[in-house]
């Protein structure tokens, strides 16, 4: 029953957004349009469902993020995990007159949704990791050896490194490789923004899936034993062990996941390279 609810979902859902879409643009402002043009069609699909109320809000949030903490002229940025392109739209705007916005994520669909739906943003980006995770499993791609990490970017060339729900999938110690693979290609006093999902004192009344009850390795929990990347929670304390001689904190915003006080739904973390 679930299943054919979910395909009646998308053949009501993803036929009404192309509509939806049109008439919001018709009434927006020129500059509301564009962002509205760059919505990929294929968010509204089982390839990676997001919300349009989703969308937005990250939009807005990361607009805000990037305006206040990336100062440099020109900057390389790189997400990874970068999805349907969440952030191409938002770094854009940073990166059209020089710099360039690299997108990295394991999925064939995604990648090739940014492919054609930022294909007119200038001097951005996307690339389709070899990289292995257990809750994103790559058909007929030769991935990469244990140890490796396939990023065409190099050593201190990024200015701002994203990675948004990308943690959240990683026990601990691919969290450590991937943290050191940060470190390692961004620039002096380079940037990271990266979420996290903090356990707390809380019990999440709408989904089991972020009460952490599983321990992992000391300080890491997931509540789906079975396959763990599904979502991986980490204490504040084993947090701060992980960033340990690497980041130091500029800013973090509470995730309402996890029982935060901010609106974001994960842990934000503003970093900065030591």
């Amino acid at each position: 029953m679930r299943n054919i609810l979910k395909h009646l979902f998308y053949m009501v859902y993803y036929p009404a957004s192309f509509v939806w879409r049109k008439l919001d643009g018709i009434g927006s402002w020129k500059e509301t349009k564009w962002w509205i043009d760059h919505v990929p069609d294929a968010m509204f699909t089982s390839a990676t469902y997001a919300s349009y109320a989703g969308w937005i809000q990250n939009q807005g949030m990361f607009s805000v993020l990037m305006s206040l903490y990336l100062k440099k002229d020109k900057p390389n940025v790189l997400d990874f995990g970068c999805g349907m392109g969440n952030l191409a739209p938002v770094a854009y705007h940073f990166v059209r007159n020089g710099g360039r916005f690299s997108g990295i994520d394991t999925d064939a669909k995604s990648i090739a949704a940014c492919h054609k739906t930022y294909k007119d943003l200038k001097n951005c980006e996307f690339y389709q990791t070899r990289d292995s995770n257990a809750w994103y499993p790559q058909d007929g791609v030769q991935l990469t050896k244990p140890g490796e990490i396939d990023w065409p970017v190099n050593s201190n060339s990024q200015d701002l490194v994203t990675a948004m729900s990308v943690f959240t999938h990683l026990q601990e110690k691919a969290a450590i490789a991937y943290r050191n693979k940060i470190h390692d290609v961004l620039a002096q006093d380079g940037l990271a923004i990266i979420s996290f999902l903090i356990v707390r004192d809380y019990v999440n009344p709408n989904n089991g899936i972020y009460n952490y009850t599983h321990s992992l390795t000391p300080g890491w929990f997931t509540s789906t034993p079975d396959c763990p990347e599904c979502s991986i929670g980490i204490e504040y304390g084993a947090l701060l062990k992980l960033l340990d001689g690497k980041f130091k904190i500029l800013g973090h915003i509470e995730g309402c996941l996890t029982g935060g006080k901010h609106p974001s739904m994960q842990d934000l973390l503003v970093l900065q390279k030591i």
